[in-house]
């Protein structure tokens, strides 16, 4: 999916190759050193996309969470580390069954073709929202790596943001508590 050329998908290539590699950077930036490894880049670009579709889905059920509930008392916590907790506590088999989806979706879908497909192609569902044209194409695939990568900082920082203050992100801007410094609602 990423690849700058129309060309088929190779299961090697070098990062600079890569749409999105030097877009803010005007380089490379890789403090892990993971480009190195040509051979895997192809795959951890798969996993990128991946985790960054998970994480658009985890931030906006974040947010909606907090607005509705399912009619089970169980699911209407607006916190979502305490609502996992309280899931775990009162319906350990729901928790065990979205544990184990969770792990067959990660185990099973989304397998890539690294041999025919570009990473995250999705059989044909591309071919739907996909333009003729080809530059329309690269904005569109730099578009969701982006955002992809906003939703996993983001997803992680309500996490934590919860953690701290113990409010969910929708609770904590309705009570007003806007800065979790020095009022007393929070960890600091």
């Amino acid at each position: 999916m990423p690849l700058r050329s129309a060309a088929a998908a190779v299961t090697r290539m070098a990062v600079q190759d890569m749409l999105g590699a030097d877009i803010e950077t005007s380089g490379v930036w890789d403090p892990l050193r993971l480009s190195k490894d040509d051979g895997n880049l192809f795959k951890y670009r798969e996993v990128e996309l991946k985790h960054g579709r998970v994480a658009m889905l985890a931030t906006l059920g974040v947010l909606v969470q907090s607005f509705n509930h399912l009619p089970d008392p169980v699911f209407s916590n607006p916190r979502p580390l305490a609502a996992l907790s309280q899931i775990l506590a009162e319906r350990p088999v729901a928790f065990w069954q979205i544990f184990l989806a969770v792990g067959a979706f990660e185990l099973s879908i989304g397998k890539q073709d690294y041999e025919n497909k570009a990473p995250g192609d999705i059989a044909t569902f591309g071919d739907f929202v996909k333009p003729s044209d080809e530059d329309e194409w690269e904005k569109i695939q730099l578009r969701e790596l982006k955002n992809g990568r906003l939703a996993m900082v983001a997803s992680i920082g309500m996490f934590v943001q919860e953690a701290l203050t113990g409010q969910g992100p929708i609770e904590q801007l309705q009570v007003g508590h806007i800065s979790p410094f020095g009022d007393g609602s929070g960890f600091f």
